[in-house]
């Protein structure tokens, strides 16, 4: 009986929780490669996430592995005129993430409905720098703000 209502919880959690932050229609999680450059070691990835919730329009997990130990900033590189990013760009710095001595590290950001409102229903691209001891970038991405 203990089991049954366990799982009921869990349930029930789930479904509410899946009510406050569905998928986003118009863009899907995507996850990109950062990579050294000018032959940095080791390199790392970009989780971007959006939602429809009330509360949080989107959440980004960075995550370095193998890289020179250090503290570094990420930068989200927006382009708002062009998909290809080229062009004008707002930088805008989003977290610091400080490694171990094995070069591993993660961090996030996450961003409300107002912090994106006046890019809501456009196209952008996008891509992010992490900067520190060592350099490393992503490819350009697409974004679909709803």
């Amino acid at each position: 009986m203990q089991r049954i209502l366990a799982v009921a919880v869990v349930a029930l959690a789930a479904a509410v929780l899946t009510g406050n932050a569905a998928a986003d229609r118009a863009y899907h999680t995507e996850r990109l490669a950062l990579t050294g450059v000018g032959g940095a070691p080791g390199g790392g990835s970009v989780v971007n996430i959006h939602t429809n919730g009330p509360t949080l329009f989107a959440h980004e997990i960075y995550t370095l592995q193998h890289v020179v130990p250090g503290t570094y900033q990420v930068v989200l590189n927006l382009f708002t005129t062009s998909r290809d990013c080229t062009g004008p760009v707002a930088m805008l710095p989003t977290a610091s993430i400080t490694t171990n001595a094995v070069g591993n590290g993660q961090g996030d950001a996450t961003f409300t409905p107002e912090d994106a409102a006046e890019l809501r229903g456009l196209t952008v691209s996008i891509s992010w720098t992490v900067t520190g001891p060592a350099t490393y970038v992503s490819v350009c991405t697409v974004v679909v703000l709803d």
